[in-house]
């Protein structure tokens, strides 16, 4: 396969990573505010319900978009059709999970959170993998996902930290992802 033909598949695409990476911005500040405002005193288990919510509505949200971009890969028979399905469901399942759930506990909150970091991890690393022979896109996003799964790790690693950590971490590392795949969709629309 021609790196001109994906970069070609992906220009088609540069409005998913934008409103991606919208999503992803606009979660990371709900999420840090919640965090700093609904939990000064405590994280008591509504905090904690709600917060389950957020993040499962903001990963089923990325689930619906994946697949929206994946149907329309499918349709125009793109190189990144079963690479976005699989996107697609990861998020999905993992966002029906979460909403399932409901009852997060400060360790739980930490141990998703790591579960979605890796799978952002496995998902960047893959389709920078997919564009290797263009040079520009492969280093921003081997560089995110590189740092999507150290901070995965992290996640699982250090679960015993409190919830407000956790979340204000987990959105600095949607804001840094937001960030990344806003610059990817305006670096493709040229």
């Amino acid at each position: 396969m021609k790196p001109e033909a994906l970069i070609t598949d992906l220009r088609m695409f540069w409005w998913a990573f934008a409103v991606k990476g919208g999503l992803a911005l606009v979660f990371a500040f709900v999420l840090f505010f919640v965090s700093s405002f609904l939990g000064i005193f405590s994280f008591d288990s509504v905090t904690l319900v709600y917060l389950s919510l957020l993040l499962g509505s903001f990963v089923l949200g990325n689930g619906l978009l994946q697949g929206v971009a994946a149907a329309f890969a499918f349709e125009h028979h793109l190189h990144l059709r079963w690479l976005s399905l699989c996107e697609s469901c990861f998020e999905l399942l993992l966002g029906i999970y979460i909403g399932v759930s409901m009852l997060l506990t400060p360790e739980s909150l930490a141990f998703l959170a790591g579960l979605h970091a890796l799978g952002n991890a496995g998902f960047q690393v893959a389709m920078a993998v997919k564009m290797r022979k263009d040079r520009s896109h492969l280093c921003l996003l081997g560089l995110i996902g590189i740092v999507s799964l150290g901070i995965g790790i992290v996640f699982l690693t250090h679960y015993h930290q409190p919830a407000r950590i956790t979340t204000q971490a987990l959105s600095g590392f949607e804001f840094l992802c937001g960030i990344t795949w806003i610059v990817l969709a305006f670096r493709l629309r040229r």
